[in-house]
């Protein structure tokens, strides 16, 4: 059997990422894409966070992602940008004003 070619999958540049940000409308969704862009964690990761698994206040900054969410079942720590902990700043006021 020929073995198959794989193709190399180019990633988005900057401007890209940050024109997609910008076209979101809903700070949900907003802080979802920047998370996923600024740490390279997969969507159900990402999308698996609570409050609790956040350390915002730590230098640096990290997400506590548990081992029953990950792909590979291990247990990891994600370490944020600046810019992503402050839209989860406001991302976890506008959830607790809600």
């Amino acid at each position: 059997m020929t073995k198959v070619a794989k193709q190399y999958k180019e990633a988005l540049d900057r401007a890209d990422i940050q024109k997609i940000i910008l076209g979101c409308s809903d700070i949900r969704l907003k802080t979802f894409v920047m998370l996923l862009s600024a740490t390279g964690m997969r969507a159900a990761e990402a999308l698996s966070i609570r409050f609790k698994d956040l350390d915002l206040d730590s230098i640096p900054p990290k997400i506590n992602l548990r081992a029953e969410v990950t792909k590979t079942r291990e247990g990891r720590l994600v370490y944020l940008t600046a810019e992503v902990v402050d839209q989860l700043r406001i991302f976890e006021l506008q959830e607790q004003t809600s």
